[in-house]
């Protein structure tokens, strides 16, 4: 019975991710490009490309690139951070702005929407199980991390 559960949660969470990235690639963008865009946006402000990976938990690698290729596209540029003269910012230019615009804004509505569909009860539900299942699933792979040391 647990394994049955467990793997219809597997499903369902493969069918989230589905519906993010199948909604990036309508957009005809890279899940990395679309992390970048979509914390711009909503932070509202240049970020560097650490801030974007703690946001994302996501690798340098990924965002890296992802930036890349954005920059050529004129979708983001680079500005120097007036606070560290290493660091470099991440900002949307007029292009980005428009596509976050058509893109970024829709999907967070979009998700809003679909939590906002929950009634009070079920959203503070499933807020509270979703950190619940966080808080073990760090442990367990914690767990992992510290067998392999």
């Amino acid at each position: 019975m647990a394994k049955e559960k467990f793997e219809q949660f597997q499903v369902i969470r493969r069918k989230n991710d589905d519906e993010w990235t199948g909604t990036f690639n309508y957009f005809g963008r890279a899940k990395g490009q679309m992390m970048i865009i979509w914390t711009l946006f909503d932070f509202g402000r240049p970020c560097t490309q650490k801030e974007i990976c703690c946001d994302w938990y996501e690798n340098k690698q990924t965002i890296n690139s992802a930036a890349k290729k954005l920059i050529e596209e004129g979708i983001i540029d680079i500005a120097p951070s007036p606070e560290n003269f290493r660091e470099k910012l991440l900002v949307l230019t007029e292009k980005g702005n428009f596509l976050a615009m058509r893109t970024v804004r829709k999907m967070l509505e979009a998700e809003k929407n679909a939590f906002n569909n929950l009634s009070e009860e079920e959203q503070n539900e499933l807020i509270r199980i979703s950190e619940k299942h966080h808080s073990f699933l760090k442990k367990e792979f914690d767990k992992i991390k510290g067998e392999n040391k």
